[in-house]
């Protein structure tokens, strides 16, 4: 079983708690796509022989790419790999990047499963975080995924954030069951 995995550097604003590798500089965003492109060429004989069963967009931020890019990605994908008939694609996505129009633009370029960057349904929580999103959004695009027919997402919550007690942690677990 193979999978690739896609890392998109940039973000619109640093999160507080964040450690991994991101750019809030959108200027390279261009030589960057075509790097990517490259490299998908050139990894291709790295799984040859072998049917892909995953992709997955992680981040960064993902849910930044422009739809031409996410675009060229894919097809590039399909040009260079054997995916499986089902092959599960999910892109990480910021709860305030999920919107009608982007669901169906992801949806188009094959993704069926989203990793969504929630990471509390708390206010106080969030902009300690320096999140971008409001606790009003975290629970809504879940809603927008839903109701745009993908059937399958995770959602992140941190656990040991300043300020979160064990009754605020259960109903951050709490929220995000009833919300399906």
């Amino acid at each position: 079983m193979a999978g690739i995995y896609i890392h998109i550097p940039f973000c619109k604003q640093a999160c507080h708690y964040c450690n991994f590798h991101f750019s809030t500089s959108l200027v390279l965003q261009n030589d960057f796509l075509d790097a990517l492109l490259k490299e998908a060429a050139l990894q291709k004989n790295y799984v040859e022989g072998e049917q892909v069963n995953t992709v997955y967009f992680g981040g960064g931020t993902p849910s930044l790419l422009k739809e031409t890019d996410l675009h060229s990605i894919m097809e590039s994908v399909h040009a260079h790999y054997n995916l499986s008939e089902n092959v599960e694609i999910t892109l990480e996505a910021n709860p305030d990047d999920i919107n009608i129009q982007n669901l169906g633009i992801w949806k188009k370029n094959g993704v069926n499963r989203l990793s969504i960057g929630v990471q509390s349904f708390f206010e106080e929580d969030l902009k300690w975080m320096n999140r971008a999103h409001t606790a009003i959004q975290a629970d809504a695009c879940i809603r927008l995924a839903q109701d745009a027919d993908i059937k399958n997402m995770t959602i992140d919550l941190i656990y040991g954030s300043p300020g979160l007690t064990d009754s605020k942690w259960q109903e951050n677990m709490q929220r995000a069951s009833d919300l399906g």
